[in-house]
């Protein structure tokens, strides 16, 4: 680390939504010669995820944090030792933490020693570790307007709303641009079906009852992201499709298909919210059940203004037969499209980086 080379700290981990976010503000930093570390779990996908992204990372011995469990408050109370000892070590300037138990040694330790803390939500509403540190906070970045009724009014001037920092690929991407590289024809439709990386139960078997009906659509080619766990059953249960369509285990240039589609079945985490904002895309979501991950409450929101239709798990087959009628109202998709810009707020990533203040002694 160079004489008067400023350092970070990110603290993120469990879900690609708490960690995509931090490498984008990694990248950023990196643009303008920050020096970053990630603190996270060595038990979860950031262990692997941002090393291989090229950014230095140190594993914490956290688990979920259980207050009834001697082991578990015992693997805390070390993780916090460990986190003032390497914040001491590496004289850091800033800490930011993205949500999530992970963060919790961290944040702790960051307060102990007097670092600035910043923190980013990716949801509607703030999640535990978020709504603790706060106000010990300089600034808590967060996706949505609605965010400021979880916080008391004397800390509101902490908040800003930036939406989410997302990956490059979501910023600089054209739509007929992308469709024509996929060679997908004018009339032709695009539906993309994408459960998350394990997949989703539910809606990958609404989609095989009802792909009868998709099959019998020759202009709909569909785009169907199965989940790692789910491909080999489905593809040995599919008897007949289209040429054109695509069927799996997960996409690796999603933003590109994303773009060059025309409704979206998906869930509702909140980079797959803020992505759909992004490229303005009508979508029918069908939220994962646990109120934990807080998918209803971003899915609602889409649907308040108009931009999506909403399902619940146990009515998937409800959601599929309404996307096959949706995707041809070619009236009613513009309309949701062009309510997403009311929500839009340009380059998160952009944003935060430049309220991070590190630059004074």
């Amino acid at each position: 680390m160079g004489l008067n080379m400023k350092k970070v700290v990110l603290t993120t981990g469990g879900t690609g939504g708490h960690i995509y976010p931090a490498l984008a503000i990694a990248k950023e930093l990196k643009n303008r010669e920050v020096e970053t570390l990630f603190i996270g779990s060595k038990y979860r996908m950031e262990n692997e995820l941002v090393p291989e992204n090229g950014f230095d990372f140190i594993g914490l011995d956290i688990k979920p944090i259980k207050i009834t469990n001697i082991k578990s408050i015992y693997r805390l109370f070390k993780s916090i030792i460990k986190s003032i000892t390497i914040l001491y070590k590496e004289n850091i300037d800033c800490i930011i933490g993205f949500g999530n138990y992970i963060s919790i040694p961290v944040l702790i330790a960051a307060f102990l020693l007097g670092k600035k803390i910043y923190l980013q939500e990716q949801n509607i509403n703030l999640g535990l570790a978020n709504r603790v540190f706060y106000r010990v906070s300089q600034k808590i970045f967060v996706a949505f307007d609605k965010t400021y009724e979880d916080i008391p009014r004397k800390y509101q001037h902490k908040v800003m709303v930036t939406g989410n920092p997302l990956r490059k690929e979501f910023r600089y991407i054209d739509r007929e641009e992308e469709r024509e590289k996929l060679k997908i024809g004018n009339n032709e439709k695009i539906l993309l079906v994408i459960g998350g990386s394990l997949g989703a139960k539910k809606i990958n078997e609404a989609i095989l009852n009802n792909w009868d009906e998709l099959f019998k659509n020759l202009d709909i080619r569909v785009y169907w992201a199965t989940g790692k766990n789910h491909f080999d059953e489905i593809n040995n249960k599919i008897r007949k499709r289209k040429p054109n369509d695509v069927i799996k285990p997960y996409f690796d240039n999603i933003a590109k298909i994303m773009a060059a589609s025309d409704l979206l079945i998906c869930r509702a985490g909140a980079l797959t919210v803020s992505e759909v904002i992004e490229l303005q895309k009508p979508s029918i979501m069908i939220p994962y059940k646990s109120s934990d991950v807080g998918q209803k409450q971003n899915a609602e929101l889409l649907k308040k203004i108009g931009a999506a239709k909403v399902y619940d798990e146990d009515n998937s087959d409800e959601a599929i037969k309404e996307a096959i009628n949706l995707i041809k109202n070619e009236k009613l998709l513009k309309k949701m499209k062009n309510n997403l810009v009311l929500i839009k707020k340009g380059n998160s990533t952009l944003k935060i980086v430049n309220e991070i203040d590190i630059w004074r002694n």
